[in-house]
């Protein structure tokens, strides 16, 4: 009878000793696992690529729009028909003809179309009545994080009529509005995003806001600026808006197919270490 139960109790102590070791095992392959998992996921997620023509970030082959800048706030050199930043954002004028032209006004920096033909502008450097810039991102699908959006004024402010607003319109279909709401607040349609003065809508200010995730993680090719017409009147500047582009940050994010496979890996490595758990 003593026998039988030192066997059972040893019998019991094996089980127990493999089955620590089976666990044991298991969460390995689940370190494992996490470890490649979250390798991959740092690998296929680059850092952010940005620009910003105020402080000179990055501006590649767009770096003369940057200055220097004329008597009447205009940049002496035009870049036709687009420039790519350092980090691979493509900044391309609207309607084809067009050169795109920097701007300064009390020290901040912008850019827009300048007001040569085949279509009239009566403000060089801005994204005027019948213009748009498109901004193109550095991959395909990437996630536009900040964007940054100048000479927006309010009623009274240069001879503007109107409470400018500047209309974003993604390759996907999203749009969103960008409103002056005061000399240093501004609305943005698109749920989520958040706004940011950063130099205010008045006569000694460059009207400057900086949008923060303004389309949240939703994933597109490129985007198009355009004013928000008020004025059936072409090139009634004051009666409608004029804005320009002044910096823009954006990251890449994995494929979902990537993470997919990621989880197929790691499901055959499990399926591989119960295998040889049941053989042995």
């Amino acid at each position: 009878m003593n026998l039988n139960k030192q066997f059972t109790a040893t019998a019991i102590s094996l089980t127990v000793s493999n089955l620590a070791k089976e666990m044991m095992n298991y969460k390995k392959s689940f370190a494992f696992i996490g470890l490649i998992t979250s390798s991959a996921l740092a690998l296929s997620s680059n850092p952010a690529q940005a620009f910003n023509f105020n402080t000179s970030t990055d501006l590649g082959s767009c770096s003369a729009l940057a200055g220097p800048f004329t008597s009447s706030g205009l940049s002496s050199t035009t870049i036709k028909p687009n420039c790519k930043t350092a980090d691979g954002f493509t900044i391309t004028p609207n309607p084809e003809g067009k050169e795109l032209q920097g701007k300064k006004v009390n020290d901040v920096i912008g850019v827009g179309v300048s007001g040569k033909k085949p279509v009239r502008d009566v403000v060089g450097g801005e994204i005027d009545y019948g213009e748009s810039i498109k901004l193109t991102l550095p991959n395909p699908g990437d996630v536009l994080k900040s964007i940054g959006l100048s000479f927006l004024y309010r009623p009274g402010v240069f001879a503007d009529q109107v409470w400018e607003a500047a209309r974003i319109t993604t390759n996907t279909g999203l749009e969103g509005i960008l409103k002056v709401t005061g000399k240093d607040t501004a609305s943005w349609s698109f749920a989520g995003g958040t706004v940011t003065n950063l130099s205010p809508s008045k006569g000694n200010g460059g009207g400057y806001y900086d949008i923060t995730n303004p389309f949240g993680n939703a994933r597109f090719d490129f985007l198009t600026l355009t004013p928000v017409t008020y004025n059936s009147v072409a090139y009634n500047s004051s009666a409608n808006s004029d804005f320009a582009l002044s910096h823009a940050t954006a990251t890449s994010v994995p494929e979902p197919t990537a993470i997919a496979g990621l989880g197929l890996v790691g499901g055959l490595l499990l399926a591989t270490r119960r295998r040889k758990a049941i053989q042995s």
